[in-house]
């Protein structure tokens, strides 16, 4: 743990390191591997340019109150954009307790089924008692129908159309009978090989939904070379046939990866974004997925992971603050970093916070998108999803 008292020592050293930065005119990661490890280590842990935000733990505020009370409709008579959050929480108190910190929330989206095995097996048992609280808050529910990232479960119904059409009866089902909004598709880790069939699951699944009138949304990764839309996953096709496309904007860096980064960089975001745009999907098809959480990695001296563990921005903001770390704005990746010393080990965070937040809000509305979808809901302070919100629906500043 890193006292108070070390930071007056290092004063000349810091700067020494802002005058070289300024002279460099470089992004500060890549300008701070140049210092020697002593002015390097306190760069990195306690310089802060001018305009960083402190972190402190987030309380309402008169401001934050003035917020929630602020008109956030659009006022040219169009209907505001979609700001769906994913929940995990089970228990009507406990969904109920996490859509009060959320106001401003229309479309609700739980986990609450999995496809189970063939012949249209599906687990998972709605709360009816959610539902009709969505309902009185005129908010909708769309119930996410998961695979489990199960590639091969997957495949061996999609390959087989009398398969397919049992998991759709099914879903189409539990829809009607708990008076489901939407279905939210979550089907991960696909073969490429099922790619037509995955679209045609698509298609059909939509047509019977809509005949019920009720919407379906598509989760999808992005693309692992921008440009090229050769997976699973065919933009196009799924854009024709869903009512919207849930692009999933984060696990830049994820849990298990041997190198430490960002959850979701802007520039990453916004080459995702472009790259959905510029395979078939359009803009007011498309809900870009935010991270509420982010990654503390355990590196060793050569900066490779030994291990990670998934902080959610609460978690990460009161760890910074119980730590006196101080956090570095990296301005071209659009985060905040910091690094602390943990025994013999050093940690980095690359922290998407309110400011990142309100960044990729930024990028859904002058891009005209569907709007928003957070992963996923209580992991975020209400200051924060206002902070979002407010940026989501305020105007456009690009014509």
């Amino acid at each position: 743990m890193r006292k108070k008292t070390v930071k007056r020592n290092i004063v000349p050293l810091l700067l020494v390191a802002s005058v070289i930065l300024l002279i460099l005119h470089v992004n500060q990661r890549d300008a701070v591997q140049l210092f020697p490890a002593p002015l390097r280590q306190a760069v990195e842990l306690d310089m802060a340019p001018l305009e960083m935000m402190a972190l402190m733990p987030e309380t309402k505020s008169s401001s934050t109150t003035l917020l929630a009370k602020s008109h956030l409709t659009p006022t040219n008579g169009a209907k505001p954009p979609l700001m769906m959050g994913w929940i995990l929480d089970t228990g009507t108190a406990n969904i109920t307790s996490v859509m009060n910190e959320t106001p401003g929330l229309n479309v609700l989206s739980p986990k609450w089924f999995h496809v189970d095995g063939v012949n249209g097996a599906i687990s998972g048992i709605p709360e009816r008692t959610v539902i009709q609280q969505s309902k009185k808050k005129h908010q909708q529910v769309w119930a996410v129908v998961d695979n489990g990232f199960n590639g091969a479960l997957s495949h061996s119904i999609l390959q087989y159309q009398d398969q397919q059409d049992m998991l759709i009866r099914h879903i189409v089902k539990l829809a009607v009978s708990y008076h489901l909004d939407g279905i939210n598709l979550d089907f991960e880790g696909l073969f490429a090989r099922d790619r037509w069939n995955y679209s045609r699951f698509v298609s059909v699944l939509a047509e019977q939904l809509h005949a019920q009138h009720i919407k379906l949304s598509v989760d999808l990764p992005p693309d692992y070379v921008s440009g090229t839309n050769n997976g699973p996953y065919n933009h196009s096709a799924l854009a024709s046939a869903a009512d919207y496309i849930v692009l999933m904007g984060y696990d830049e860096y994820w849990l298990g990866d041997p190198n430490a980064g960002p959850t979701a960089s802007l520039p990453w975001v916004r080459l995702a974004v472009n790259d959905f745009l510029a395979t078939g999907v359009p803009a007011n098809k498309l809900v870009l997925g935010i991270p509420f959480y982010a990654e503390d990695w355990t590196v060793n001296q050569k900066g490779t992971v030994i291990s990670s563990i998934a902080l959610s921005a609460l978690e990460s903001n009161r760890l910074v603050h119980q730590l006196h770390s101080r956090l570095v704005w990296n301005a071209m990746e659009g985060v905040y970093f910091t690094a602390y010393k943990y025994q013999q080990y050093w940690h980095e965070i690359w922290l998407e916070n309110r400011r990142t937040l309100m960044l990729f809000a930024e990028l859904a509305r002058n891009d005209k998108l569907a709007g928003l979808a957070g992963w996923y809901l209580g992991l975020e302070s209400k200051t924060t999803w206002l902070s979002v919100l407010h940026t989501l629906r305020s105007p456009s500043i690009v014509n």
